[in-house]
């Protein structure tokens, strides 16, 4: 919801022809929204959380290792298909919409239109995107993020195993220090340096403050049945922090411990955890992928008709926009949802169409053939 609020206000004030305004700048409800793109980090911390209880689970208790081949097969039948039909989706919106739209300059009554377009999406097709061009996926910006997740995927296992020792003191100096160092390391790297901040390696330190989490939770510091309203108080502060310091160049130092913070109080928290495990919530989260994936050209549909609500205090403009919109992507997310990601996370589909494709025609055959006996009747 922080991305859908950041991308809200971003693709409004190009509609309202305030970008790079003083304004927009100085305006307190476009700083609280532009602090939305910190959604994507904290995205990550819980990607690292889920995806390395598994493996921790593994090295704390010593139990029998997880099969990397299901682990990789999962991620695939998982994130692929959803992924493709986005894909194909995203060429039949430049082949006939996007082509016509002058903003779109790379398309725009251009013969090359096709390879520019057949380019972009290939690397996309392949997570290769930002390796390839060094710059966001087109015409789906959003998509970077999701080259991060797969790098993080593939590499997981080997993560876990290499940042998790079996002594949990010594894990837990491990991943601290190297968040620490990770974090430093922002501080000293160029902002236009597109490979590093857009991949895995720039936001490696995110994954680890999952991965820590993963430690407290499987050691049972996370126990829900401790849970006090000062971790409700922390996370406020956390958030609030997060907003104020969002510009700032010491925000990368600190952030994963912002973003920890606020995990940690969705356990231990009276409110944030009631608030997380409500049912409105728990389903809309359910269809985040879908919501990911769609949400961008959602809004850039629904600004055109909505621009025009205006009342020239842009707060109030921006909160109207994300009042209206909002509520327009969920409902068309949980459509997509139930067509294009939902049948894909039942764990047996492939052996399911299969089955359904190994069929032989002559048993339809025999089963629908009449018996002499039924002719007579």
């Amino acid at each position: 919801m922080a991305v859908i609020a950041y991308h809200v206000r971003g693709i409004s004030l190009f509609h309202f022809g305030a970008n790079d305004t003083a304004e927009a700048a100085t305006d307190l409800i476009s700083r609280i929204l532009d602090a939305g793109h910190l959604g994507v980090p904290l995205f990550f911390a819980i990607s690292g959380f889920i995806l390395s209880l598994p493996f921790a689970n593994e090295r704390f208790n010593q139990i029998k290792p997880v099969g990397l081949k299901e682990y990789y097969k999962r991620r695939v039948t998982r994130i692929e298909p959803p992924y493709v039909i986005h894909l194909a989706f995203l060429f039949l919106l430049c082949a006939f919409i996007y082509r016509r739209m002058p903003m779109h300059q790379q398309l725009y009554q251009g013969e090359g239109w096709l390879e520019y377009v057949g380019q972009h999406l290939l690397a996309s097709s392949t997570y290769m995107n930002g390796f390839i061009f060094g710059t966001h996926p087109y015409p789906n910006a959003v998509l970077w993020s999701l080259e991060v997740e797969v790098q993080f995927y593939i590499l997981a296992p080997f993560l876990a195993r290499a940042f998790m020792s079996p002594t949990k003191w010594k894990c837990r100096i491990i991943l601290i220090t190297s968040i620490f160092l990770l974090s430093l390391a922002q501080l000293f790297v160029e902002k236009d340096n597109y490979i590093f901040g857009f991949s895995l390696l720039g936001n490696l330190q995110f994954f680890l403050a999952g991965f820590l989490l993963a430690d407290l939770h499987l050691t049972n510091q996370l126990a829900t049945e401790t849970r006090q309203y000062k971790w409700d108080f922390l996370f406020l502060i956390a958030c609030a922090t997060v907003v104020i310091l969002h510009q700032e160049p010491v925000l990368p130092l600190i952030l994963p411990w912002l973003i920890f913070a606020c995990c940690t109080a969705a356990f231990r928290g009276v409110v944030c955890s009631n608030v997380l495990t409500n049912p409105w919530v728990t389903t809309i989260g359910g269809m985040c992928y879908t919501i990911y994936l769609y949400h961008s050209p959602i809004i850039s549909a629904v600004i055109r008709l909505t621009a025009r609500l205006r009342t020239e205090m842009l707060g109030l403009d921006l909160l109207v926009q994300l009042l209206i919109i909002t509520p327009v992507i969920l409902a068309v997310s949980s459509i997509l949802f139930v067509l294009f990601e939902r049948p894909f996370m039942r764990r047996n589909w492939p052996t399911e169409l299969r089955k359904l494709f190994s069929r032989k025609p002559v048993a339809l055959v025999e089963s629908t053939a009449i018996r002499p006996d039924e002719l007579k009747k």
